[in-house]
């Protein structure tokens, strides 16, 4: 018999936790820079930045997917077939839509000035409305949010229900917990 942790690794919390932040992050630079005039100096750092963390986040979306492939199994928490089916489509999926949001960025990049942009090449940035792969990524960061709006409502659920599925991902809460075991 193997013994099953009850809380995920330092790295994959590490990483969890940084995916989350680099994701607001880029959220937020994305939709104000959407905002600002195409000659915006603000624009201009604000883009740069979405492209480097947007990369750093496929990076670390990468690490996070071996580095859970390799794991040791976590004990399996208490809950219905259905809400565990559920658990699992919902972590596929934030997977899928990370991967389809840094493609469709590098495939709009590829079609478009935007490196030329980002290097300083420009005066403004190029209009990108028009490719459909800028659509798709603006649609994907809805179902992204979508996807995180559930994830984090099922940990809620299961952390009121039964317990024990903020210490996981909480580092702080590395104590026994009551109802979690």
């Amino acid at each position: 018999m193997t013994t099953m942790d009850k809380q995920w690794g330092k790295w994959s919390i590490a990483l969890h936790w940084a995916s989350a932040a680099i994701i607001i992050g880029l959220a937020t630079a994305g939709f104000v820079m959407a905002d600002l005039a195409p000659e915006s100096s603000l624009r201009l750092l604000l883009s740069r930045l979405h492209t480097a963390f947007g990369l750093t986040l496929m990076l670390v979306t990468v690490i996070r997917l071996v580095t859970r492939l390799r794991a040791a199994p976590l004990e399996p928490m208490a809950m219905a077939p259905l809400h565990r089916r559920g658990v699992a489509l919902v972590h596929g999926s934030l997977y899928a839509v990370l991967f389809g949001l840094g493609a469709s960025g590098a495939t709009t990049g590829a079609l478009s000035a935007w490196p030329d942009y980002l290097r300083g090449s420009l005066e403004r940035a190029p209009e990108l409305e028009q490719l459909a792969s800028r659509e798709v990524h603006e649609s994907l960061v809805w179902a992204l949010g979508v996807l995180v709006f559930l994830h984090v409502a099922g940990v809620m659920i299961q952390e009121v229900r039964v317990g024990g599925a903020l210490h996981r991902m909480l580092p702080w809460m590395s104590g026994s917990r009551p109802g979690g075991e």
